[in-house]
């Protein structure tokens, strides 16, 4: 049992790994949005995406919050004062949530750091 804790809070995802999972997961979104709208790799539709990922990328950077539970790690970004929880870090994997919902998370917090 102890040596199970022990691997379980050596294998906790650190901030940057919850990141670039979060990062995927959107862009992901991002290009699946763009395919069903019929939105091609054009130069325009490139740096829209391009712009919505400098976006989520600077609110993650600013935003993102860590709790540490030894054996596991969640995020969180604060939007209107509540907690939305993004992700969970367990055993050296990050698992995000609905891909739509962390986006929307995110651009909520960008929109909110820039007023």
């Amino acid at each position: 049992m102890l040596v199970a804790v022990i691997v379980m809070a050596k294998t906790v995802p650190d901030k940057k790994a919850h990141k670039n999972a979060m990062m995927e997961a959107v862009k992901e979104y991002v290009d699946e949005e763009a395919a069903k709208r019929g939105i091609g790799d054009n130069v325009l539709a490139n740096i829209g995406k391009g712009i919505v990922n400098k976006t989520i990328e600077v609110a993650l950077n600013s935003k993102l919050h860590v709790n540490n539970y030894l054996i596991f790690n969640t995020t969180h970004v604060k939007l209107d004062g509540k907690k939305k929880t993004l992700s969970l870090g367990l055993l050296g994997h990050v698992f995000t949530f609905d891909k739509k919902m962390l986006r929307d998370a995110l651009e909520a917090a960008a929109l909110e750091n820039r007023s």
